[in-house]
């Protein structure tokens, strides 16, 4: 089966550079107009979404219908980092911050969630979702995106971010019976309206 993850519409917190996790930020004025002129290029049987505000408007956006809200699909918990910028993480936090919030699945941002807590719930959803009938979408997060490429992939999270791993665009991932997922494609465009 296929499954369509994409990321949600952008955010005034996107615009400003902070930090959202669970914070519950509602998309821009701009994100809501952007999302509202595109639609997805292949069709779903079946839809998924965050339960997050930001997520939510973003699958109402695009037309999707009959959408099942799933808490493993919120992004990664940043704990007392949430609203923050970076810069603002380091000069609160340190400049060494992020190094001491661990690399890769060891990654503990602000007493927040560990990326491996991510990458499991995100593989229990695959496994899921691949037990269902018919292909599927989900409005999701970055760092539930990134986790389903983890996955995927073998990435280790301890690099950056793959430079072929369009945020903007879906990734389209064909998972087996029991939810081990493979790219069937990167970086698909929406259609527009």
């Amino acid at each position: 089966m296929k499954l369509a993850l994409l990321r949600h519409g952008p955010t005034e917190w996107n615009a400003a550079g902070r930090v959202q996790g669970h914070t519950d930020i509602p998309l821009s004025e701009a994100g809501l107009a952007k999302m509202s002129d595109l639609r997805l290029p292949l069709a779903f049987q079946r839809s998924y979404c965050s339960p997050l505000l930001r997520a939510r408007q973003t699958a109402e956006a695009l037309g999707l219908t009959d959408v099942i809200f799933d808490p493993r699909l919120m992004e990664q918990h940043w704990g007392i980092w949430e609203g923050l910028s970076l810069d603002e993480i380091r000069t609160r936090h340190g400049t060494d911050a992020f190094a001491r919030a661990g690399e890769g699945a060891a990654f503990r941002p602000g007493g927040g969630e560990t990326t491996g807590a991510l990458n499991a719930r995100v593989a229990d959803f695959l496994t899921d979702v691949a037990r269902g009938a018919g292909d599927a979408v989900a409005v999701t997060h970055t760092g539930v995106v990134r986790a389903a490429y983890t996955l995927a992939t073998g990435w280790d999270m301890a690099t950056p971010m793959p430079a072929g791993l369009d945020l903007s665009k879906i990734m389209l991932l064909s998972l087996d019976s029991q939810g081990a997922a493979k790219i069937d494609m990167l970086n698909l465009d929406f259609s527009s309206l």
